[in-house]
């Protein structure tokens, strides 16, 4: 309710709550026209996806409890906070241990109380009927009882509206309907009961929060039990494996997550000051808005165009370079070739040289300069290098950058072991 509060805007932060708490049909019924004329959709998505009573003026009278949210859920689980990585076997019986242990501190409570209604009742009641500024007048039934009297209870409430309800003595009821749903008077009530001398109030409590049935529901007691290895063994005729768990990265999480109301870290949203939104800010807001002196909306933002970089090229006065071609001497060694460099201001990385070596010669665009670079001496370089005075020189039709005549048959090389002194 919180989350679905929170994110349709300030229509539903001001009239969701008053709807749910609403005793009144016709009090649902002016919060939940609103709502609906806001956005529709939303409405129709809490009858399509939401079944359960979500407000009072649906709740039976016969339930004595007018609880709309989930403390009662969240107190157990905090109670048991300290028992949820137990198995499941261990966990029950930890919980029969919380409910044994519960049951009698309560039949402990109970056996000392004397009054007619809780303590903690009769307090909340009487902190209720202090201080009420109302009007009230009194009636009574026709061919009724002398204790059978109507009263009629009138003020204004803080936005200077005025009401005006009736209450019943006898029947224990209120045109507010708080009376009626959790047996407990109304401040409606307590105005009548409290200006009447001789009536009190615990007289007009239902038996429900009586302390005679609070001995009762805590009469009986949860018996101790053995520990597991004393249990009879019984054979259910299958075995039950556990499921198939992955461990999730990191420590396991104890606590939940908190909304923001309940003083948890929420996401940030951002609200726009000009049409009251969320999820954007005035600057860019395109929101059409019914209000004549708003300001109008924000352009759309034009797209990034990343413009290419100009570069400036130098024309070579030089001659053409030339490579090197290999000898017939070395025909294994590796020709040299050469390396452009661009007259720039600034230094030459390898990304740079990378790309004068790559740099084709036959366009002289730019100025260039030769410089010899000798290949690197690796291992089977050396072993050739070594062996480069054994061998003799001969034309190799795979190996020689020369043409050879196709009628002249290729020359093996000619290789001479020798023994390692």
């Amino acid at each position: 309710m919180q989350t679905f509060r929170s994110d349709r805007g300030e229509v539903f932060e001001k009239h969701l709550w008053p709807a749910c708490r609403a005793y009144q049909i016709h009090r649902f019924e002016e919060h939940y026209n609103l709502m609906y004329e806001a956005c529709p959709e939303a409405m129709k998505w809490i009858h399509d996806n939401h079944k359960h009573l979500w407000t009072r003026h649906l709740f039976s009278e016969a339930s004595k409890c007018d609880y709309v949210t989930n403390n009662i859920a969240e107190t157990f689980n905090s109670w048991i906070r300290n028992e949820k990585s137990l198995h499941v076997v261990d966990l029950m019986d930890r919980i029969r241990q919380l409910c044994m242990q519960k049951m009698f501190l309560r039949r402990k409570i109970a056996m000392k109380l004397k009054d007619k209604i809780l303590p903690n009742v009769m307090k909340d009641l009487f902190a209720r009927s202090r201080g009420l500024k109302y009007i009230w007048r009194y009636s009574h039934k026709e061919g009724g009882k002398e204790g059978e009297m109507l009263g009629e209870v009138e003020g204004v409430t803080k936005n200077l509206v005025h009401w005006r309800h009736t209450v019943d003595l006898h029947e224990g009821k209120c045109t507010c309907r708080h009376w009626q749903i959790t047996s407990l008077p109304c401040t409606h009530a307590l105005c009548i009961i409290t200006s009447i001398r001789g009536y009190n109030i615990e007289d007009y409590v239902h038996e429900y929060y009586s302390v005679a049935k609070f001995k009762k529901a805590y009469g009986k007691s949860v018996k101790p039990m053995t520990d597991r290895k004393q249990w009879p063994q019984v054979n259910p005729g299958f075995k039950l494996w556990p499921p198939i768990l992955k461990r999730a990265v990191g420590r396991p999480r104890v606590r939940r997550y908190k909304s923001v109301a309940e003083g948890g870290f929420g996401k940030r949203t951002t609200r726009c000051k000009r049409c009251k939104q969320l999820g954007h800010m005035e600057k860019t807001c395109n929101e059409y808005v019914y209000e004549s002196d708003a300001p109008p909306p924000a352009p759309p933002k034009p797209k990034r165009k990343r413009g290419k970089k100009n570069v400036t090229v130098v024309p070579s006065s030089t001659a053409e370079p030339t490579q090197q071609k290999p000898s017939f001497s070395d025909p294994f060694a590796t020709p040299s070739r050469a390396i452009s460099t661009v007259s720039t201001p600034s230094p030459v990385t390898r990304s740079m040289s990378r790309k004068m070596l790559e740099y084709d010669l036959s366009t002289p665009t730019r100025a260039m300069t030769l410089v010899s670079t000798p290949s690197p001496v690796t291992r089977s370089r050396k072993r050739i290098l070594e062996l480069e005075d054994t061998i003799e020189p001969v034309q190799c039709l795979a190996l020689s950058p020369v043409p050879i005549n196709d009628k002249e048959k290729p020359k093996k090389l000619k290789v001479v072991r020798f023994k390692k002194t």
